[in-house]
């Protein structure tokens, strides 16, 4: 019998089926695991060369006929997971991915929070470096009265903050190849030039004007950076095109697969995998309705509903956490203490609730439109 550990095998589940399919040749079989350990035990067997796939399923159904059909066989279950295996040469249909997604997403929104409160810990600790590094005259160091404790505190945050990045970064490359959830890249033969627009995703009707408007002109979007204020063009020949900003708080699985089935080019989609900033594009002749992504009154008033929402939602929370921020700074102590570096960032704190306050007002703009429109 062989052990073998795998911490974190379920957030890279194609390396695991490759792992598992190359112990299978050299002739070790898999038999159970344990969740809990996260360790994989293994019995000597013949040698064979296999295709594993990993379903998480939380229904716990039986393999669907279409699978068995195909050759997919039940190896080890253990929970709502599911080993299954293929010895056929030609696979036809291969098990959803649908489960793994969404638990994967469960489980970096709980770890993400956790991070951010981690590091919303940590910014006093930079300040006070910050504060030291650049004014340690004005500065004062009070060591710790058990420093094995504060190395394992901050060993400890920048352990959750690391996995929290790696599980990102794993699940949006699972969601890009198994749910057409990368964007659609044009190779540009023109000269392209580049508009910065900042705060877009408060304002969606203005953005889709714009866009549309720059292409009548000649000048169709290349790319979006990854962060979104910068919209990259190229100069060519005039066309009609349909620019839609979609927003949603939990992207299905097929969401991507079903507006690019109908012919929508994704242009941006944010990073974020629990909420998703989209920009859609469709061309259209002279004479066509413009395309969208519904034309039913009900349907567009829900979708500005929740746009509105959640952008009120996500400055308001700014505000209040920068408001507190400062009132804590302020009556904790008196501006004539600081030295010169805490006092530039008192200020840079005293402006920055005016910040949620804009997006807020651009939120109430837009719904001032929409409801006009």
């Amino acid at each position: 019998m062989i052990k073998k550990w795998r911490p974190f095998w379920s957030y890279d589940l194609e390396k695991t089926e490759r792992w598992l399919s190359s112990y299978a040749l050299e002739g070790k079989k898999l038999v159970d695991i344990n969740l809990l350990s996260r360790k994989f035990i293994f019995e000597e067997a013949e040698s064979k060369e296999v295709e594993y796939q990993i379903i998480y399923d939380t229904s716990k159904n039986e393999l669907p006929g279409r699978l068995k059909d195909s050759g997919w066989e039940n190896s080890l279950s253990h929970g709502k997971w599911k080993f299954v295996e293929n010895s056929n040469n030609t696979i036809q249909a291969y098990p959803s991915r649908d489960g793994v997604l969404k638990r994967n997403r469960i489980h970096s929104v709980v770890l993400s929070c956790i991070a951010l409160l981690y590091g919303f810990q940590l910014i006093p600790f930079v300040i006070a470096m910050l504060s030291l590094l650049f004014f340690p005259e004005e500065s004062t160091f009070v060591p710790s009265p058990l420093w094995s404790i504060t190395i394992l505190y901050f060993l400890q945050v920048i352990a959750v903050i690391v996995l929290a990045i790696y599980m990102t970064q794993k699940l949006r490359a699972f969601d890009h190849k198994f749910f057409s959830a990368s964007v659609d890249t044009v190779s540009s033969v023109g000269n392209t030039f580049s508009k910065w627009r900042f705060g877009w995703m408060y304002a969606p009707d203005l953005l889709e004007n714009w866009l549309s408007d720059m292409a009548m002109q000649g000048n169709h979007l290349v790319r979006v950076s990854k962060m979104g204020p910068k919209f990259v063009f190229e100069k060519s020949t005039p066309k009609l095109i349909s620019y839609v900003y979609d927003y949603q708080l939990k992207a299905s699985p097929n969401y991507f697969d079903i507006h690019k089935s109908a012919g929508w080019q994704l242009k941006f989609t944010s990073s974020s995998w629990y909420t998703k900033y989209s920009i859609w594009q469709k061309e259209y002749e002279i004479g066509e309705e413009m395309p969208r992504f519904t034309y039913d009154s009900t349907e567009k008033k829900g979708q500005v509903r929740k746009v509105m929402l959640m952008n009120a939602s996500i400055a308001g929370y700014l505000l209040v956490i920068l408001s507190f921020a400062l009132w804590i700074n302020l009556s904790t102590y008196h501006i004539y203490e600081r030295n010169t570096f805490e006092q530039i960032l008192l200020g840079l704190l005293i402006i920055s609730p005016l910040v949620p306050i804009f997006l807020i007002f651009g939120t109430v703009r837009y719904a001032f439109r929409m409801r006009k429109a």
